[in-house]
């Protein structure tokens, strides 16, 4: 093989390399976005004290920029760096800065409930001390506002350290309408106090929304004309009575209850106390400030039904959050004692009983259904005997507004 034979055959070997080189090498933008993630990888501080130097640098090579400009750029430039650098913004490092933020977020929201910090329910001071009726008796006892000292006697098991809280939109008068509209009721007018009064052919209905004080939950109240007709139920006790005008109109409760009859007087009041389900607890009663139970009364005179009033159905949100521990709750309740004097000295009671239950707290636009403590203790009074019940919040106090 001759010299320039040998040369050319090298040529076309060296062409072939390069062509397999070339068609061997990474995609036109894989420099640049292997440089990028180089950069983001390296320390906050390396790359901004990089970037600073560069900058510096530009400013080496175009001597002609005035030196007023320079220090109008030189504050830009160390403030983004700042802001990069402190985990604010979305330049340099924003993708892992942001997503640092939204975790605390997630974990301040998991720490206080989905719905954030709650209101705190108004028990006068921290507890509601109120009387009730005597056991077994038709009639409420006039409420005691002494000076009492309480202990706890008793014994409270709970093994649960969350409960749900419930969260409802205020009614508008639309949705009062609509409720109205499915009893068969026509709007008349609207009241002050009231999102609307309707009428039908025997009855009028009355709509409400939210108390504030004393709080109290949207309700319902119709009231019967002479026209309303006894229910012909053979052999029907009180509560099949109630149970019958209820499910004619549809107004039979969705909600868990107790059924309680009230036989004492004219009208007989058969009412359906609401409960909620707690999870590892079992159901917890809807009560107001006094601690008595409600939900939806009947009211039966001569099997013909006088009052019927109730809570108004309303869309429930549920979310569930921390509750203070028994023994805290206890001390809470110790600490709702109060002094006597000379003239007025305290009564000793002593609270034997508690349970779970839940209370309304308005909060404007929405209110809350909470859980709360309820401790009671019976004691007596110039012979007669009552009932002490106390009343503390059972949300955990940090997740609540003070």
């Amino acid at each position: 093989m001759s010299e320039p034979d040998g040369d050319l055959e090298l040529q076309g070997l060296q062409r072939e390399l390069d062509d397999a080189f070339h068609t061997t090498r990474p995609r036109p933008a894989f420099e640049d976005e292997l440089w990028l993630k180089m950069q983001t990888s390296r320390p906050p501080a390396r790359r901004l004290g990089d970037a600073l130097a560069a900058f510096f640098q530009g400013i080496r090579e175009v001597p002609a920029v005035p030196l007023a400009a320079v220090a109008a750029v030189l504050v830009v430039v160390i403030g983004v760096g700042i802001i990069a650098y402190s985990g604010r913004g979305h330049l340099g490092g924003g993708g892992a800065s942001s997503t640092a933020g939204e975790s605390a977020a997630r974990a301040d929201q998991l720490y206080a409930g989905a719905f954030g910090r709650l209101p705190t329910p108004a028990f006068n001071g921290g507890a509601k001390n109120a009387t009730a009726p005597q056991a077994g008796a038709g009639g409420a006892v006039p409420e005691y506002s002494g000076p009492v000292q309480l202990t706890w006697t008793g014994k409270l098991d709970l093994t649960i350290t969350s409960a749900p809280v419930y969260r409802y939109n205020e009614p508008s008068t639309s949705s009062a309408d609509q409720f109205a509209s499915a009893l068969g009721a026509v709007l008349r007018e609207r009241p002050s106090g009231f999102l609307g009064s309707y009428s039908a052919s025997d009855y009028t209905l009355k709509v409400r929304g939210t108390v504030q004080s004393p709080p109290s939950s949207p309700a319902f109240f119709i009231f019967s004309s002479p026209s309303m007709p006894a229910i012909d139920a053979a052999g029907a006790g009180p509560q099949d009575l109630a149970n019958i005008f209820l499910a004619q109109h549809s107004l039979t409760p969705a909600w868990g209850n107790t059924i309680v009859v009230d036989s004492s007087g004219d009208p007989i009041k058969v009412r359906y106390q609401r409960q909620f389900d707690v999870a590892g607890y079992g159901a917890a009663p809807l009560v107001d400030v006094n601690g008595d139970r409600y939900g939806l009364e009947v009211d039966l005179s001569a099997n013909r039904p006088v009052l019927v009033s109730g809570l108004l159905p309303v869309g429930l949100e549920t979310a569930d959050y921390k509750i203070v521990a028994a023994g805290d709750a206890v001390q809470s309740v110790l600490a709702a004692s109060s002094v006597g004097n000379a003239a007025t000295p305290a009564l000793t009671v002593k609270l034997t009983q508690a349970e779970l239950v839940y209370v309304l707290v308005p909060a404007g636009g929405h209110s809350f259904y909470e859980p709360a403590y309820l401790f009671s203790g019976t004691f007596q009074l110039n012979g007669a005997t009552l009932v002490k019940r106390v009343l503390v919040p059972a949300v955990d106090p940090s997740q609540r507004t003070p």
